[in-house]
């Protein structure tokens, strides 16, 4: 009798060109802990990355086990979106996630593009979606919907204050419910409508009460550095040091990241040195945000500025 198939782990992440590296770290990061044989199903919604960066991102898992799907999205799908620094069209290229992922495939994992993971990708394919729309973690900031930028639109949809509020940087998603109720337009309507400052905000407030918490060793947020103890933090004292000191996935959350070093600010992020020690495995081996490239880019910067005020 023929032998079946195994099943792909359905993986995407999506980035610009000034994600290339980072996201060329939490791909290998993921590949190089993931203890499975089966294939990987890689999906990555390209913003922009030149074909450079996509030779080197290929290069760098240089893995027969991964097939590479790039996916570039029409931007106009994303007009009147809120834009800032840290909030680019690619941010919201998640919403489309069942639309690009094969009707086949059931279910994906998305991963932002800063973060490390240096757990097992297979344990959380594994874990039991159940009847949930997406499973993810609490976010390490705005933990309840009562904290959250956009607490006055929920509040006039009638959910609940005390409801948690997920981060979006990792999602385990059902893609068979998202594509039968079209989450990401709905998520994406919301936001066209105002009071509702990114994706993120949107998935909360169309996945309230439909979505599974995962341990936050799963996605490990800077925050967690900040309590002096576990009696300080919102977390059981078990939950607390295994977030502390065994997580699955490092997410880098906060400004500057690892990568960039201002000319005034440096990461001090815990597990700085984590980030280069995956990026070390890649074709990006050795690099590091030296002086002259700092001053390059803030020239650069200041060239930009005075070119449109001609």
């Amino acid at each position: 009798m023929p032998v079946a198939l195994q099943q792909p782990l359905v993986l995407v992440c999506a980035a610009d060109n000034n994600y290339a590296m980072p996201l060329a770290v939490t791909i290998r990061s993921a590949i190089a802990n993931f203890r499975s044989d089966c294939p990987v199903a890689l999906y990555i919604l390209d913003g922009g990355i030149s074909q450079t960066n996509k030779r080197k991102i290929t290069r760098s898992l240089d893995s027969k086990q991964v097939e590479i799907n790039w996916t570039r999205l029409d931007d106009t799908l994303f007009t009147n979106l809120p834009l800032y620094s840290h909030l680019t069209i690619s941010s919201y290229y998640r919403l489309c996630i069942p639309e690009v992922v094969p009707k086949h495939f059931d279910k994906a994992i998305y991963l932002d593009s800063d973060l490390v993971v240096i757990g097992d990708l297979e344990q959380l394919w594994n874990i039991d979606i159940g009847d949930n729309y997406v499973l993810a973690v609490q976010d390490d900031h705005q933990l309840y919907m009562s904290l959250a930028h956009s607490w006055k639109t929920y509040q006039e949809l009638g959910i609940s204050p005390d409801a948690k509020y997920f981060n979006s940087g990792v999602l385990v998603i059902d893609l068979k419910k998202w594509r039968s109720e079209n989450i990401g337009i709905k998520v994406l309507e919301y936001i066209k409508r105002g009071n509702l400052l990114n994706d993120q905000d949107g998935l909360n407030l169309v996945l309230a009460g439909k979505w599974g918490e995962l341990h936050p060793q799963w996605n490990q947020m800077p925050r967690i550095y900040d309590y002096p103890s576990w009696q300080e933090s919102p977390f059981t004292e078990e939950v607390y040091n295994e977030l502390l000191h065994q997580p699955y996935i490092v997410h880098y959350t906060t400004i500057p990241k690892p990568w960039y070093a201002g000319l005034r600010h440096e990461s001090t992020h815990p597990k700085k040195d984590l980030f280069f020690q995956y990026l070390d495995m890649t074709a990006w081996a050795g690099w590091r945000d030296t002086l002259i490239r700092r001053v390059s880019r803030k020239f650069l910067k200041f060239a930009l500025v005075n070119k449109s005020k001609l």
